[in-house]
């Protein structure tokens, strides 16, 4: 029966998606907890490193950097402004948009999570080991550049 032979590839052999969905929520939890043990939130996290590595980004530039919806980022921009983690101005070029900014406390914050993190990924890399890590960051970062065409 053709029903059977889908059961059975669905049952030997795991679903990537669901692989892929069910890790990323796994380190998602992870991270979040630590992080949320010192008063910050993965979105938060993700904002503070977009905004070190390209400075002075409109909100359009870290909604598609960071994939997240509209209202999710200018949330999460919010408590970080209400944090003065970040700080808004107006793009010198175009004053209809805003532009933001990471703040000097918000780089005392983003190394203080960064260590949090860092820690989190070594227990990873301590559990699978350093070469899998290793070439698991490799796959994913392929998928994601796949992805991005």
């Amino acid at each position: 029966m053709p029903g059977r032979d889908v059961e059975a590839v669905t049952t030997t052999r795991p679903d990537l998606v669901e692989l892929l969905t069910a890790t990323s929520r796994q380190v998602e939890r992870a991270v979040s907890a630590v992080l949320t043990e010192d008063g910050g939130t993965l979105e938060g996290y993700r904002v503070l490193r977009a905004l070190a590595t390209a400075p002075g980004s409109t909100m359009g530039q870290l909604v598609a950097r960071l994939q997240l919806p509209g209202p999710t980022a200018t949330r999460v921009v919010d408590g970080l402004v209400d944090a003065a983690l970040v700080y808004r101005l107006p793009d010198p070029e175009d004053g209809r948009r805003v532009v933001v900014h990471l703040s000097g406390p918000g780089r005392t914050r983003l190394a203080r999570w960064e260590a949090l993190v860092e820690a989190r990924e070594s227990a990873l890399a301590r559990s699978l080991g350093e070469d899998r890590v290793a070439a698991l960051r490799l796959a994913l970062a392929e998928l994601a550049e796949d992805a991005d065409r």
